[in-house]
């Protein structure tokens, strides 16, 4: 679970907590009770648990069951279910867990979620491909994001916005359907941090 969660780690400490000077104490009741901490440990337990049954298949068939019931207790507690093979890059941010669903899709370093996000196939239109989302995107609460579709580096996707088509990069993004109403948008103070590309796991 090393190297991303290490990452997505020092990205919470930074904006939950006090950063590097956060006390011993306060990590640890981070660690106990922070819920969206939770979610995104069990997604990359469950990373961690895909690669290890190639290399060992029982230990692996063992580590994918303990994901399973994690994952499923995560879906009934906090309604938010990342599936393990979405491919989420470093600096994962959940501001707000319930709710959230992430099919197999790509998803770049720095991302932030909020509540009762869908990305995943647009299964009404028969495609069956899922959503390439880049680094530093922005994607507010109730969006969904849908298809074989692309969403640029530094992009915002405003609360409620339902997006089947693709994004430019430093797009803002708002309504149903979808559609860019800014260009060359500044989200940096919604990130609030980035992990510089130099501390980013190979």
């Amino acid at each position: 679970m090393t190297g991303d969660f290490d990452v997505d780690l020092a990205k919470m400490y930074a904006i939950v907590l006090d950063g590097p000077r956060t006390s011993r104490l306060s990590r640890l009741r981070f660690w106990l009770f922070d819920y969206e901490l939770h979610c995104v440990a069990c997604y990359r337990f469950g990373r961690w648990a895909t690669r290890l049954r190639t290399r060992n298949r029982l230990l692996g068939v063992l580590a994918l069951g303990v994901y399973w019931f994690w994952n499923r207790r995560n879906i009934r507690v906090h309604h938010a279910d990342i599936f393990r093979r979405a491919d989420i890059g470093p600096g994962l941010l959940l501001m707000h867990r319930s709710g959230i669903i992430v099919g197999p899709a790509v998803v770049g370093s720095n991302c932030v979620l909020h509540q009762n996000v869908t990305i995943g196939q647009r299964i009404a239109d028969g495609d069956q491909g899922l959503p390439t989302i880049g680094d530093d995107v922005w994607i507010g609460p109730g969006a969904v994001i849908t298809g074989a579709i692309t969403v640029g580096d530094g992009c915002t996707i405003s609360a409620g916005t339902v997006l089947s088509k693709d994004v430019p990069p430093h797009s803002l993004v708002c309504g149903n359907p979808g559609r860019v109403i800014a260009k060359d948008y500044d989200n940096s103070n919604m990130i609030n941090f980035v992990v510089p590309s130099g501390e980013r796991p190979s």
